[in-house]
């Protein structure tokens, strides 16, 4: 019906309900005449009387309204009700279907021809007709009109219409039985809903056809029986209508003996051919309604005997199925042993065909893995035959419980899913070992003799990896196959998390992993490999495994008991559950075992690769630029891109072992760059081909790690990790790439400190150097190896240099001057002869300086900022040199002040430098300036108090010494042997704080260094 209405027309714009076409009245016969107060009626062939006011009423031509769905027509319907609603929607949908196939002008013409008609015409020969006419061609001749304008043939619409209905209805049977055989081919859920549908609509078909013998509508109560308070009666009436069903039992038990034959050789005709396992479902099928026979029997002959009284259970008979228990009295006892024995022969030869199909089941689930694989409909068909004896014994417990003497009865249905459940554990078990075994022996055979372990682990791991790859043949093929309450998946997990676990164990030397250290990197990293593959494998499957870190029991002698001691016969999920945290965490150990191993051994062959890279001696390359390298960059990115490439191809990207292996390596780069940087800085060239080495090292740097990223496709916590370890390495190679470049000032005031140093300030330079030839020196000089850098360096590079030589010509100038004034003897005449005409030499030396630096302004813009900062000094210690010589009127205080801004708040070197420049210049005010400074201590403190920080950076490694002139003061005035003005008291104190900030931030940076190594 549902597929006729969903074909049949309906018209959208019927809006009110349309009513049903009753017009066969069941009440009263067809020829039947009916009064009429208006017209005649028509009469057709069967003498049916219809009144013509009815047949002009446009409602009769109305189609039915659509019917509800049965589950909402029939929601909570008593019985009486339902039946009453059943026949209305028989009607209505017999009138849809007379109004669909157009039938009614028909019937409302021509009648139909009665049953003994139809009946008599269906009796005919084929090919005879009772009232056919002579015509068997077509003719010229008319046709008879109806009432209503139809032609009248000799072959009604009716009969092809009921032909086509019947031929429509053999089609659709037809598709369903062949879609019921085909069934096996579904898959394991599908055939499963399919069998437990089945399965209660028919206990539901069954109870209702009972229930409704006794139902009638003369009740009060609709939801009462009729026969309820007659006992007799309803034993008299029960008897009459099961009678059939009587007789047909007796019959089915007489049979039994052959019909077990029958099912014998059925089992055994069918082994080894390919329906094989189809037809142990068959047998099974029919077998258990032999056991649902026997075990009704047993229990309604018992409950019988026993009456309206309870009895206690007995032993009976002494067959496996049967219970003890003999507490019954004797007469009881020796009634039911009558049943027992009535009933032992066929009891016997059933439960020993039992006990065949479950050894032929058993069999087959011993090899249910390959069979899911290669078979699925009949691993479908053997699941379907163990669940059709949990089907009958469920459904007997709940249709009869203890109605019908279960107590009494002692036969039970054959237990089949307990045993199969255990079988395949077994098989599972067995194909893990067996795989294990197998992969092992194949490895011996072609190891050499003294790499026997290491092939051996290898092939532990290979076969651990094959097992645990074949969770998505569980998953995704042997799983359908099963019901859900099987748990296959758990089944196979357990097995699979016991044997590989206990597989691994044994090769690292038990829980402890005593013989993690023979293992090599490669082996290493496979294993930590496997193990976050298990374990990502196992949490998703079973997410509340993940937060299980402890487990109740350790099972390294014995597989684990996953089975119920009850009689749910099923699987204990909290043992299974146990089991897997257990194996989950023991394997999760031996992850962090092999992990810090690993990172140990990498630690070890990155320090020794790296002490290779950067000890080898090399050459210097000039590229086509004309730059300088060495080979040191390709060398060492060479060896990062092995190991990098190593790590990446055995772990995956979510593995912590890789995330830490790739910050590790980071690390290292970064450790050895920072104590191996001075190493490459041994003359100007080296320095030059160092900075180009450092800056092209960053960039490999960047690009490893960019690579690595894109092919791992790593989560953003880990990105964020990775570049944050990386970005330590970049701004250590860039910082370098600078101080090497920077460097280079060394090398060239190397010369110019051998040329002009000594004669800088003297009397010579005083008197007779009246065009600065000192200053020009040093300016030539630089322009030569500016010259020089401009070949060998890019061009930021060059700006950095040119950066520390503006610093370093500074520093050098006034260095100069201050070894000058510690060498000067004496405190009543000052170092030059005539002041001013120092103060000239100094202001044309500066004027010198300043031009050629000026000159580099156009092609490094950022100079100019440098040179004005730098040259500040200058300014202040002209000044302080004209008011020590009284040339200046200018106040000294103002200039301190300056001074002490310049030398980053440092008191000790203020008044130590303004002291060199009074003693060199005027050394009889010297204590003055001495006790001014003094007194202007609080004032110099609040405008510019001593900075930590600046002085850390000026003892940083990556500051470039010789270029601030605080820490050359200091390192001059530790090194003074020069007596100054002041108590010695005052004097230790001040040399305690020069030692304890110069001096003790060195000894702070090496130990930091130091436990940045032991850290990593």
């Amino acid at each position: 019906y549902d597929n006729y209405q969903s074909e049949a027309p309906c018209d959208s714009s019927q809006s009110k309900p349309r009513p049903a076409y009753s017009f066969l009245d069941n009440n009263k016969e067809f020829g039947e005449m009916t009064n009429v107060n208006q017209g005649k009626a028509a009469i057709t062939s069967n003498g049916l009387l219809l009144e013509e006011s009815i047949i002009s009423n446009s409602k009769l031509y109305e189609r039915p309204t659509a019917l509800p769905s049965i589950s909402e027509a029939a929601h909570e319907l008593s019985l009486v009700e339902f039946e009453s609603k059943a026949e209305e929607r028989a009607i209505a949908i017999v009138s849809m279907w007379l109004h669909d196939s157009g039938l009614i002008d028909e019937l409302l013409v021509t009648g139909t021809q009665g049953y003994a008609a139809l009946r008599k015409r269906s009796n005919l020969p084929a090919g005879f007709n009772d009232d056919a006419t002579v015509l068997t061609t077509k003719t010229s001749e008319g046709v008879e009109i109806g009432l209503q304008g139809f032609p009248m043939t000799d072959t009604f619409k009716m009969e092809k219409e009921v032909e086509w209905m019947r031929n429509r209805v053999q089609r659709e049977l037809t598709l369903v039985n062949a879609r019921l055989n085909d069934g096996v081919a579904a898959s394991g859920a599908e055939v499963q809903e399919l069998v437990n549908a089945v399965a209660a609509t028919k206990g539901d078909l069954g109870r209702l056809r009972t229930m409704s013998t006794y139902i009638t509508q003369g009740v009060n109560n609709q939801d009462e029986f009729i026969l309820t308070n007659c006992p007799r009666l309803r034993n008299i009436m029960n008897a009459r209508r099961n009678l059939f069903t009587c007789f047909r039992d007796l019959e089915f038990f007489d049979q039994m003996p052959t019909t077990c034959n029958r099912l014998r050789e059925e089992l055994h005709s069918g082994e080894w051919t390919t329906e094989e396992w189809k037809a142990i479902r068959s047998v099974s099928m029919e077998h258990v309604e032999l056991e649902i026979l026997l075990v009704e029997a047993e229990a309604g002959m018992k409950a019988r005997l026993k009456g309206e009284n309870g009895a206690m259970n007995e032993f009976v008979g002494n067959h496996s199925n049967y219970r003890d228990d003999a507490h019954l009295h004797a007469i009881e006892k020796s009634n039911y042993e009558a049943v027992d024995r009535f009933l032992s022969a066929h009891v016997t030869n059933v439960w020993e065909l039992g006990d065949e199909i479950k050894m032929r089941i058993m069999s087959g689930l011993g090899s249910s893995f390959d069979l899911a694989r290669n078979n699925p409909a009949d691993m479908v068909a053997l699941v379907e035959a163990v669940e059709v004896y949990e089907r009958a014994a469920e459904h007997y417990k709940a249709l009869y419980d203890d109605s019908m003497g279960t107590e009494c009865s002692k036969l039970r249905f054959t237990d089949m899913r307990a045993s199969a459940l255990k079988q395949m554990y077994e098989h599972f078990q067995t194909r893990g070992l067996d795989l294990f075994r197998t992969i092992q022996m194949r490895a011996a055979e072609v190891a050499s003799e003294g790499d026997t372990e290491n092939v051996m682990f290898s092939a532990v791991l290979q076969a651990a990896t094959e097992l645990v790859s074949e969770v998505e043949i569980v998953r995704n093929v042997l799983l359908p196959c099963f019901p859900p309450h099987w748990a296959v998946d758990v089944l196979w997990s357990s097995c699979a998390a016991y044997v590989c676990s206990n597989e691994i164990l044994q090769q690292i030397g038990g829980p402890q992993g005593t013989g993690v250290q023979d293992l090599t990197v490669t082996q290493l990293l496979d294993l930590v490999a496997w193990v976050e593959c298990f374990r990502e494998h196992i949490e998703e499957s079973f997410p509340h495994v993940a937060k299980l870190r402890t487990s109740k029991n350790t099972y390294f002698a014995s597989m684990p008991n996953l089975f119920t001691e009850d009689k749910k016969k099923g699987i204990d999920m909290e043992k299974a559950t146990d089991s897997l945290a257990w194996a989950n965490n023991t394997l999760w150990d031996v992850h962090r075992l092999a992990q810090s191993e690993f990172l140990q051994r990498v630690r070890i062959q990155i320090d020794d690769w790296l002490d290779n890279v950067y000890g080898a001696s090399r050459t210097h390359e000039e590229t086509g630029e004309g730059k300088l390298t060495t080979s040191l960059c390709e060398d060492l990115f060479s060896l990062v891109g092995v190991q990098l490439r190593t790590i990446r191809e055995h772990l995956s990207p979510s593995s912590e072992a890789l995330v830490s292996a790739v910050c590790l390596i980071f690390s290292n780069l970064r450790m050895k760059q920072i104590h191996g940087r001075d190493y490459f800085l041994q003359d100007l060239e080296s320095a030059c081909a160092a900075a180009n080495d450092f800056t092209r090292m960053s960039e490999l740097c960047e690009e490893a790690l960019a690579e690595l990223q894109s092919e791992c496709k790593f989560d953003e916590d880990v990105r964020e990790t990775l570049d944050a370890s990386a970005n330590e390495v970049l701004a250590v190679y860039s910082a370098d790439a600078v101080y090497a470049a920077q460097s280079t000032h060394a090398f060239i005031f190397e010369p110019i400190v051998e040329a002009i140093a000594g004669e800088l300030f003297g009397v010579e330079w005083e008197q007779n150097l009246t065009h600065n030839e000192l200053a020009l020196t040093l300016v030539r000089t630089i322009e030569d190896f500016m010259g020089d850098l401009e070949q060998f360096l890019d061009d930021f590079l060059l700006v950095k240099v040119a950066d520390a030589i503006v610093s370093a010509t500074v520093v050098f100038y006034v260095r100069c001057l201050l070894v000058k004034a510690e060498n000067h003897i004496g405190t009543r005449g000052g170092h030059f002869q005539d002041t001013q005409m120092a103060l000239d030499r100094m202001t044309g030396d500066i004027r010198v300086f300043t031009e050629f630096f000026e000159g580099l302004v156009p092609r490094m813009p950022s100079l100019k900022r440098v040179i004005e900062r730098e040259f500040e000094f200058f300014t202040a210690l002209y000044e302080l040199i004209s008011i020590a010589a009284g040339l200046s009127e200018s106040d000294a205080s103002n200039f301190i002040i300056v001074v002490h801004k310049l030398l980053m708040g440092n008191i000790d070197l203020t008044k130590h430098f303004v002291g060199d420049i009074w003693h060199l210049v005027n050394p009889a005010e010297e204590k003055e300036i001495w006790d001014l400074i003094d007194s202007m201590e609080e004032q110099l403190e609040a405008i510019a108090p001593k900075s930590e920080a600046a002085i850390r950076k000026a003892m940083d490694r990556q500051q470039v010494p010789g270029l601030r002139l605080d820490r050359m003061m200091a390192d001059l005035y530790l090194q003074s042997k020069r007596k100054l003005p002041i108590m010695n008291s005052t004097f230790e104190k001040m040399v305690h704080t020069l030692k304890r900030d110069w001096t003790g931030h060195e000894k702070e940076g090496r130990k930091h260094d130091v436990r940045t190594i032991a850290l990593l």
